[in-house]
């Protein structure tokens, strides 16, 4: 009797499993069959970054992704024809997306997920031309009617794509002093542009007296710029912002000023914000003797 009943628990065991397997096969072809016989109702185009403009409008992403016109659209069609890897490929052609991601919701809407380039820089380049450089150091295309506030940088001449270590090295110094422009509303206003110099050094043309500031290879702006301004408030107080031709912030806890006429050489010192002192030197301008 002992056996029997084993056999019998085993038997009843073996079906219940089988009984699962059955439901759990039904409820699989019975999803496929809804996929395949569902059918997508319409087209949601969103962008999911915080951007405060837009390079990108809806019109220009279907185009992008069904060049051929609203006939090609998926609508009307399976969800399951729909190949979403080939159509987020297509998408990120375009240099403005960043990344593009395809979905079905429940109710079979295909959404198109957009996370946008983001522009830190406008560069101009020997011959004139001009583009948007993105965190990422990619050139993205400048757009008619575009409107965005960036620092300009000129001389440009790094393609990224083909860029030495060194080119990289600039690329990064470029993006870097853009951001610390961009993130102080004094140096947003009073920097005109940045130069690209030939060596790759960078300098900086500014609203107030006109001055050339050399920045060279150096990447540590707020302790640049931190002198910079203490230099301001100095020649605030003498009043003469037409002084200096040239001011150069290449020296560390130093600033060397070429005068627009002057044939003294003055040094002198300057409390600098950090409580230290800014060594200030002062040379005759050669092109105005």
């Amino acid at each position: 009797m002992k056996i029997r009943k084993q056999t019998i628990l085993k038997i009843m065991n073996v079906i219940f499993w089988i009984l699962i397997g059955s439901g759990v096969t039904f409820l699989l072809v019975s999803a496929v069959k809804k996929e395949m016989a569902s059918t997508c109702k319409g087209i949601i185009v969103q962008f999911n970054d915080r951007a405060t403009y837009r390079m990108l409008d809806q019109q220009e992403v279907l185009n992008t992704v069904w060049p051929l016109g609203a006939h090609t659209y998926p609508i009307g069609k399976s969800t399951a024809s729909v190949d979403m890897r080939s159509l987020e490929e297509q998408l990120e052609r375009n240099p403005w997306v960043r990344q593009a991601d395809f979905y079905f919701d429940h109710n079979a809407m295909l959404h198109v997920s957009i996370q946008q380039r983001k522009p830190v820089a406008r560069v101009f380049t020997h011959q004139g031309n001009s583009f948007f450089l993105d965190d990422q150091y990619m050139l993205l295309p400048v757009k008619l009617g575009s409107r965005i506030s960036l620092p300009v940088f000129t001389n440009f001449y790094v393609d990224p794509a083909k860029a030495t270590q060194a080119d990289s090295m600039l690329l990064a110094r470029v993006v870097s002093l853009s951001r610390f422009i961009q993130s102080d509303s004094l140096w947003m206003a009073q920097i005109e542009e940045v130069a690209i110099r030939s060596d790759r050094s960078l300098e900086a043309t500014v609203q107030m007296g006109d001055q050339v500031v050399q920045l060279g290879y150096r990447r540590d702006w707020e302790k640049m710029f931190g002198k910079l301004q203490t230099l301001y408030r100095h020649i605030g107080q003498e009043g003469h912002w037409s002084k200096y031709a040239t001011i150069d912030l290449q020296y560390k806890d130093q600033i060397v000023c070429v005068r627009n006429a002057s044939a003294r050489l003055v040094a002198d010192s300057i409390p600098s914000t950090d409580s230290t002192h800014i060594q200030k030197t002062v040379l005759n301008n050669p092109s105005k003797q």
